[in-house]
């Protein structure tokens, strides 16, 4: 009797779609964060296990700003054997911004659709989307191709516009609309905590069978303690400081804006706390200014550390110096920069939000904030300072829980969703 071979054991050809923003991007560059990490390490790992991937994203210039514009409307590279990387480069996509790209999805989706017609010989076995934008097209495309598509928001416009706090913009009905159709159509909808699936059903009306949760790994060949490191370093004034971090797009959504202001109130109310911090990221021109402006009017220009976009290794460092790490973001799917700090061995200190609850194991391996008016913070900060050996014994906790995490895993989580609704004819 002759047996047909497991499906399950073939290849997929596997297809990310991360559309406005560069998988290959450092974070803190344009629009690149948390999620361009996710999907790099998710293509790797996925590369790893034997699959072919293939990385699709829109040539901005906003993120190649010393850079000539292409001249082919679309252009693969080869970043290792096993993945590529896919971008559409289209005259009106060129200079637009995160925020204008929803008006010409048409286009890309027509561009992808005869990019793989000419060169790719064969349509991939699986779309998923990564983001609002993304998921739209990865339907589109997994209708034409008849193959399962499967997304991964990493934040969603209801959500967000229900935590948001002061100085957010509400996300557009179009978004909504968006995710909307993406969770009612697609095949299969991925999140990093059931907080997050809790809110697809919520929200969005997501039928339980279709969400799937399959939470991050972390990269701890990066991401790991050092026993060498000195969390402290002298204030101005000769003194051991007190260290925070603080590392993410310059956003009102993620409170640098907080920290300062907990850091003013430092400053002049417990005079005899000592701290030193500094902000790794960049963001909007204007809100830069003001964070900067911000500053200076609280007398932090020697004690905070505005430092733009840094290398990752750099980043792992400076997590290791650092005492906390703080994330006083109003909502967050996930917060891998928490679970980066504790792989560091640094506890973190964090808002009580979504999928920070489940980032940060409050009272374990870090600080949970009921809110984020900057008194909170302010106090919380001090009383943590004032505690080395607590903060110690977070730190060799965050350490230790962060291990469980690898992109392995979930990578692995992913291959056998993607077999579970269709792909590779399963």
């Amino acid at each position: 009797m002759i047996t047909a071979p497991d499906q399950r054991t073939r290849p997929l050809d596997i297809a990310l779609l991360s559309l406005h923003t560069s998988p290959m991007m450092q974070p803190g560059q344009g629009d690149a964060g948390g999620m361009n990490v996710y999907v790099r390490h998710l293509a790797d790992s996925l590369t790893d296990l034997g699959h072919r991937v293939d990385l699709i994203t829109v040539w901005r210039a906003s993120e190649h700003p010393d850079e000539l514009v292409p001249e082919a409307e679309a252009q693969w590279s080869q970043i290792r054997p096993g993945l590529r990387l896919l971008e559409v480069v289209l005259p009106q996509t060129v200079r637009a911004t995160k925020e204008q790209m929803a008006q010409y999805l048409e286009a890309i989706t027509q561009t992808i659709r005869e990019t793989y017609a000419s060169t790719a010989g064969s349509a991939p076995d699986v779309v998923h989307g990564h983001y609002w934008l993304s998921a739209v097209v990865a339907l589109e495309l997994a209708q034409a191709w008849q193959v399962p598509a499967v997304n991964t928001f990493h934040t969603t416009a209801l959500a967000k516009n229900q935590r948001a706090g002061s100085g957010e913009t509400a996300e557009p009905v179009a978004r909504v609309d968006g995710e909307s159709t993406a969770i009612r159509d697609g095949s299969a909808v991925i999140t990093n905590t059931t907080s997050e699936a809790h809110d697809l059903q919520r929200l969005y009306g997501a039928s339980p069978s279709t969400v799937h949760v399959i939470p991050p790994g972390v990269d701890i060949s990066i991401f790991h303690p050092d026993d060498d490191a000195a969390h402290a370093s002298e204030s101005p004034t000769g003194e051991r400081a007190f260290v925070i971090g603080f590392a993410g797009r310059l956003q009102a959504l993620k409170g640098p804006q907080v920290l300062v202001e907990a850091l003013g109130l430092i400053r002049s109310e417990h005079p005899d706390t000592a701290v030193q911090a500094w902000i790794a990221g960049v963001g909007a021109p204007e809100f830069t200014a003001d964070l900067r402006a911000q500053i200076a009017d609280a007398g932090l220009t020697d004690s905070v550390e505005l430092m733009g976009s840094i290398p990752v290794t750099e980043l792992a460092a400076r997590f290791r110096s650092s005492d906390v790490v703080v994330v006083p973001s109003s909502s967050e799917t996930f917060g891998l920069v928490a679970l980066e700090a504790q792989a560091c061995g640094t506890p973190v200190v964090a808002t009580d939000v979504d999928g920070l609850q489940y980032a940060v194991e409050d009272g374990v391996t870090g600080w949970l904030l009921p809110d984020r008016s900057p008194r909170t913070w302010a106090q919380a900060l001090v009383e943590i300072a004032a505690d080395p050996l607590e903060r110690q014994r977070r730190a060799v906790a965050a350490a230790s829980r962060a291990q469980k995490f690898s992109w392995e895993a979930t990578a692995g989580a992913h291959v056998n969703l993607y077999h579970g609704v269709g792909a590779g004819g399963f």
